[in-house]
């Protein structure tokens, strides 16, 4: 389901339908995965956002009990963001200094199997010169970065011969994990609603 939605959200989806079982006539699953079979049925419309909610709730009922993980998120978060402050001032002058553009892409496509990540946690003096390296070598940078509530997750593409990313470390986290799921089933949701209203 990879090329529908994430591996983590199947997974998700997985439980939802078992909390469903018998409420609908078709599946969460089986809905998103083809939302043109059913936009015919009666009352599709009402249904549809009846299972948007329903499959929400069951999210944020899951989030609600994650208290330690969002703790420790809260936690992580703080840390990335103080490197990413760090790291985008380090990118933003070595770029002026060498004339490259750093650019904030709506959406970009690349074979990211080629990309090299650097992982990086805090910044200290070898960083800095890591960053001047990449920088002082890239035709453009783009600036990928990820906001969090009031804090900032840092990710930077390099381009070049050879392709960089430079990203903030963030730990992974289940209440993350699950946040993103309800993000990605929202959008689903509102795609498949968009294509039952147009048909």
């Amino acid at each position: 389901m990879a090329a529908l939605w994430s591996d983590y959200t199947d997974g998700v989806m997985t439980n939802i339908d078992d909390s469903l079982k018998g409420k609908y006539k078709f599946t969460l699953r089986e809905f998103l995965t083809n939302p043109a079979k059913f936009a015919k049925q009666p009352n599709i419309e009402a249904t549809a956002g009846n299972m948007q909610d329903d499959a929400l709730k069951f999210v944020d009922t899951a989030l609600a009990g994650m208290t330690a993980q969002k703790a420790k998120l809260d936690s992580d978060v703080s840390k990335a963001d103080s490197a990413t402050k760090q790291l985008s001032q380090s990118i933003s002058m070595q770029a002026k200094q060498y004339k490259v553009p750093i650019v904030r892409p709506a959406l970009t496509y690349r074979d990211q199997t080629k990309d090299e990540i650097i992982y990086v946690d805090s910044v200290d003096t070898g960083i800095t010169a890591l960053v001047e390296k990449l920088v002082s070598s890239s035709k453009y940078i783009t600036d990928s970065t990820v906001r969090y509530g009031n804090s900032s997750v840092g990710e930077w593409y390099f381009s070049g011969e050879k392709q960089y990313v430079l990203r903030v470390y963030l730990p992974p986290n289940e209440a993350l994990s699950l946040q993103g799921t309800r993000d990605e089933l929202a959008l689903l949701f509102d795609t498949a609603k968009d294509f039952i209203k147009a048909r």
